[in-house]
């Protein structure tokens, strides 16, 4: 399984920082989790959002994603292309 979060804090400001990488499981049927590991992932991302003081995604349909299924506020999120280099399967 491949990893799609990524939770660490930044030592200089002290903010809860959270990176998450895809959540296409949401709106994509064909997403080929099984009911478990499909709840387990929703439950994640519920609880990271409530933890982090920012988070960064690498798109646009992420960003919206997070809008739309979770009422994340958009201030509090942050597209940033770079990374997806850093990600690691």
């Amino acid at each position: 399984m491949s990893r799609f979060i990524k939770i660490y804090r930044n030592n200089k400001t002290g903010q809860r920082i959270a990176e998450i990488y895809d959540v296409s499981f949401i709106s994509d049927r064909n997403h080929g989790l099984g009911w478990f590991r499909l709840h387990i992932r929703h439950f994640s991302i519920k609880i990271l959002l409530k933890w982090a003081d920012k988070i960064y995604v690498p798109d646009y349909d992420v960003a919206m994603d997070l809008v739309k299924y979770y009422f994340y506020p958009r201030q509090k999120i942050v597209i940033d292309r770079t990374i997806l280099s850093t990600h690691k399967s």
